[in-house]
């Protein structure tokens, strides 16, 4: 944790310290002379870095050599002359190098708040074990099961159910921003473990970045299907009273692919609230 600390000060500094640069830059005599367009980078730059979520997922001379593309399609494209009349070629290098050791420091700053995130997630899954995959991470295995059931003609139903964890009242608070996280990702591992109680060794369990949990479930028709996530959600609402909403598609009748099974899955996303009420509302007609 010591090095996401260093990392929030170092990103903190380099800023604070451009911004001071941008203030001075705006007075009749600026120190360094740059371009506004430099400060616009910058400010576009260092915080997509930090959150978007792939960042972490390529090495740091990606988002670096990106960044330097853009900065020189500004350079050639945009007229320093109004902006920054005074600028020489030692200028220019300097805006540069500060726009990469930005994205440099924000990539760090990222990484670090990744390795804080999985640790929190490790924490959880201590706590409530299960067999829950990452569904960006299962891609292969998922295609040898569609594929499997697409050569030799078997059934597969893929049940969507997502979860609708309550927010919190003042989440517009820093401590309670972080509260709810922690909450969230407790629940959401009890709910994986709730749902792996009560899937078979042949079903496979998933969750994506929306923390919605898709379970694949081959040899399975779209009837039998519709019953388990019926099941897991009553079960799901009884240990950890967090309501879901569930979507069921079957192969081959509603799609022939993973992505086209999880569109129709989701387009049928309803509560099993309403289920039960008509199950209760039939069952009164009948007495």
């Amino acid at each position: 944790m010591s090095s996401l600390k260093q990392s929030i000060f170092l990103v903190s500094v380099y800023l604070a310290a451009i911004f001071l640069l941008a203030q001075f830059d705006y007075s009749d005599s600026p120190i360094i002379d740059f371009a506004k367009y430099f400060y616009f980078a910058v400010m576009v730059a260092v915080p997509l870095t930090v959150f978007f979520p792939y960042t972490t997922r390529v090495n740091v001379s990606v988002p670096v050599i990106l960044w330097g593309c853009v900065y020189f399609v500004m350079l050639q494209m945009l007229d320093r002359t109004v902006s920054a009349p005074n600028s020489t070629f030692t200028i220019i290098l300097l805006e540069f190098v500060l726009l990469l050791i930005g994205v440099w420091l924000a990539y760090q700053l990222a990484n670090g708040i990744s390795h804080a995130e999985s640790i929190l997630d490790a924490m959880a899954i201590s706590a409530f074990p299960n067999r829950v995959r990452n569904i960006n991470e299962a891609s292969k295995q998922i295609k040898l099961e569609i594929t499997r059931s697409r050569r030799y003609y078997r059934p597969l139903c893929l049940v969507v159910l997502s979860t609708e964890v309550p927010n919190s009242e003042f989440s517009d608070k820093l401590f309670l921003n972080i509260q709810h996280d922690l909450a969230n990702r407790f629940s959401f591992a009890r709910i994986g473990q709730v749902i792996d109680e009560y899937v078979r060794q042949t079903d496979m369990v998933f969750r994506d970045e929306r923390d919605r949990f898709i379970v694949l479930c081959p040899e399975t028709n779209h009837e039998s299907s519709v019953l388990l996530a019926e099941r897991i959600s009553e079960v799901v609402l009884k240990k950890t009273g967090v309501s879901t909403m569930l979507g069921v598609a079957a192969f081959p009748d509603d799609a022939l692919n993973f992505d086209d099974l999880m569109d129709v899955a989701l387009s049928r996303l309803v509560s099993p609230k309403i289920v039960v009420k008509k199950q209760d509302s039939v069952e009164t007609q009948i007495s």
